[in-house]
């Protein structure tokens, strides 16, 4: 069972690269030989791989499947209503949708019978095109390059909207995640913790003697100073779940999902020696080098709480961390 598993997970991998390689085009008619003849036409364009489904059942197991970049879509099929087929397919992109964006896969309607009315209803339903059978393999072909088109420009969009997306969740200095995002994740990981009954630790870190290290140093050794120290604190974290983002000035905060307080002691005393060991010079600094100081809270999130009590529960670790003399972890209450 284990390797019909294996072998079944492999083969939809594949389909799935192959599928990115080319554009798959959906082809959706009840006459055997009608979908033959659309499917050879297609296949004259290098880039498209055309399949093809008999009935509406098929044709939408197809397109949850296999994202088709373009559907022809006869208006005349036995088992359901074309028109109803095509809302199904929008309904399921918009309950589908990834980083923000719903997919707009287009659909032409086909059909033997000249309708202006059918025509009006299929464009509502959420077709796109429509064409008459039997179309010319010039016209076909013809339409497919123009629909494509929509489809690349479609994915650029949807891959700038990534992009600034990604960009607005970091730090424009240290390239780590920033405040704002930092926040979203901490309320979505403690809601996540109360359904899951898991821990939830933070650790917060402040640079010991920043001020005087740009006083000393100028601001731009400061800012490089923050980017190396950020780098090595996010090198500490080795769970792809755990998440460090600068928290504002010179402070880091790190979310340790399901983690108790000595799991958080050891990342954190991990992020210490690894901010230590970058060995930047500070002649005001804890022996003569710049270093973290780390305060660690964790709490079992419930509803009867909040996450901004585990933030200065951890606020409280940290100050008393520097009342102890810097470079070092207090855990909040201990």
């Amino acid at each position: 069972m284990r390797i019909s598993t294996s072998a079944a997970a492999l083969r939809k991998l594949t389909q799935v690269i192959f599928d990115r390689i080319k554009h798959t085009v959906l082809v959706v008619d009840p006459s055997a030989s009608n979908r033959a003849l659309i499917c050879e036409c297609l296949s004259q364009l290098p880039e498209i791989h055309p399949i093809a489904a008999g009935d509406g059942a098929q044709a939408m197991h197809l397109f949850r499947e296999r994202h088709p970049s373009l559907v022809f879509l006869d208006i005349s099929l036995h088992d359901t209503d074309s028109l109803t087929l095509a809302r199904e397919m929008r309904h399921w992109e918009c309950t589908n949708e990834e980083d923000g964006f719903a997919s707009w896969t287009p659909i032409v309607f086909l059909s033997a019978v000249m309708d202006e009315e059918l025509l009006a209803r299929s464009i509502l339903a959420g077709g796109d095109d429509f064409l008459y059978k039997p179309v010319s393999e010039i016209v076909l072909l013809a339409k497919v390059r123009s629909m494509l088109r929509i489809v690349s420009m479609q994915q650029e969009i949807h891959e700038a909207h990534r992009q600034l997306k990604e960009i607005s969740r970091l730090d424009g200095l240290t390239n780590i995640p920033n405040r704002r995002y930092f926040d979203e994740t901490l309320a979505a990981e403690w809601k996540r913790c109360i359904r899951t009954e898991s821990p939830l630790s933070i650790v917060i870190s402040d640079v010991d003697f920043f001020k005087q290290f740009n006083d000393i140093y100028s601001h731009q050794a400061g800012d490089a100073c923050l980017k190396a120290i950020a780098s090595s604190l996010n090198e500490s974290l080795f769970r792809v779940e755990d998440m460090v983002a600068r928290y504002g000035g010179e402070e880091f905060a790190a979310i340790l999902p399901g983690t108790d307080a000595g799991g958080a002691h050891a990342v954190a005393e991990r992020m210490r020696r690894s901010a230590r060991e970058l060995s930047i010079p500070h002649e005001k600094g804890v022996g003569g080098l710049v270093s973290c100081s780390f305060g660690i809270a964790t709490m079992q999130p419930s509803t009867d709480e909040t996450p901004l009590q585990l933030l200065q529960a951890a606020d409280t670790g940290l100050y008393a961390a520097k009342r102890a003399g810097r470079n070092q972890i207090k855990v909040a209450g201990a």
